[in-house]
């Protein structure tokens, strides 16, 4: 099961990479596989639905988004873009609608002007044929002839050919007058002198001198992004609150490892801040001549995740605990609320870290 777990997150998060490079067929495929390794993967089934809106499939990626949603019922985010993707798979449907009514009143359009237009033809080819006469014909010498000294043959004077300055020549040919060669002046061929642009080696901060048009530049991170976040993790302390079973008890970061991908991207002058982090963290707990120590990760730190609606965690264990007594005070303060909820707000001040330095 743990592996079962492990590959839902793994597609997904391929899913996510996929869709932010316009691959969304590659995505879709990505998050269908995440789906059938765990169907409870909440990300999954969002992802999903997604890579299906992106690929005009609106009603099936609103199954996905529902199915995402009965997971999660009390994610706002998730909500918000059930309800949006509603609206355009409603639009869609509309337009088809309307786009297949459009057609068949084109064919029933085109069906009554061919039997009109029929009808009309037939009726008016005698008279055409009658009033219709073309130019008189040109009457040229059988064997050639000459026209102001000049020879043609048979056929040159049908090709349009004429005589300019005692030159037979094209017909089309424009001799200009001296008052006109004034007016143009010289039109020789001139060669081009290339002068260099001083500006062309300064570009725009963040851009490259090979992207002057800005299109799509994406700078790598991910050093500061591990180095900074596990800052924000290590400096975590929680107290327990004075009306707590155990107050003035704290709970710090024992340790914390942080793997993934952060990148900047620029797109055409806008910035797109892209990451996928994964985090380890042990936390230690100390009150009086009590202790207890533990794990907890956040799997599915990323882009789709809005700041303060907090983040999916997993693998929550007590190593250890000199006294088991406290083991529900841990799961109340530790794993659902308190401690998590800081650790919630470290991930949010690294978001707004991350966009002030870049």
């Amino acid at each position: 099961p743990e592996d079962k777990s492990q590959q839902a997150i793994l597609n997904s998060n391929c899913a996510l990479v996929l869709g932010k490079m316009n691959q969304w067929k590659e995505a879709k495929d990505a998050a269908e596989t995440a789906v059938e390794c765990d169907g409870t993967y909440t990300k999954a089934w969002w992802r999903l639905g997604q890579a299906q809106s992106a690929l005009g499939e609106f009603d099936q990626a609103v199954k996905a988004l529902q199915k995402a949603t009965k997971l999660e019922p009390n994610n706002k985010a998730l909500q918000k873009e059930l309800v949006t993707m509603e609206k355009k798979a409603k639009d869609a449907a509309e337009k088809k609608a309307k786009e297949e009514q459009q057609k068949k009143e084109q064919e029933e359009n085109k069906a009554n002007a061919t039997t009109t237009t029929t009808t009309t033809t037939k009726s008016s080819s005698s008279t055409s044929t009658e009033t219709k006469k073309g130019p008189e014909p040109m009457e040229v010498d059988s064997k050639g002839g000459t026209v102001d000294g000049t020879t043609f043959s048979k056929s040159e004077h049908v090709k349009g050919y004429k005589i300019v300055n005692g030159k037979k020549t094209s017909y089309f040919h424009n001799e200009l007058t001296e008052e006109a060669k004034q007016l143009i002046g010289d039109i020789a061929p001139k060669k081009l002198e290339v002068v260099p642009d001083p500006t062309a080696a300064s570009t725009e901060e963040g851009r490259s001198a090979w992207n002057k048009a800005g299109t799509w530049e994406e700078r790598d991170v991910t050093k500061w992004a591990c180095e900074a976040m596990q800052s924000q993790l290590s400096q975590i302390t929680y107290a327990f609150p004075s009306s707590s079973p155990a107050p003035g008890a704290t709970v710090t970061t024992k340790k914390a490892t942080v793997t993934g991908h952060a990148s900047v991207a620029t797109v055409r002058g806008k910035k797109r801040y892209i990451y996928e982090l994964i985090l380890k963290l042990e936390w230690q707990f100390e009150h009086e001549d009590v202790d207890a120590h533990g794990i907890l990760n956040f799997p599915d730190v990323d882009g789709t995740c809005e700041v303060g609606q907090g983040y999916d965690a997993t693998n929550w264990d007590i190593q250890h605990a000199s006294n088991d007594s406290m083991r529900p005070l841990l799961e109340q303060f530790v794993h659902k609320q308190g401690w998590r909820n800081a650790v919630h707000d470290a991930i949010d001040d690294w978001v707004r870290l991350f966009k002030e330095t870049y």
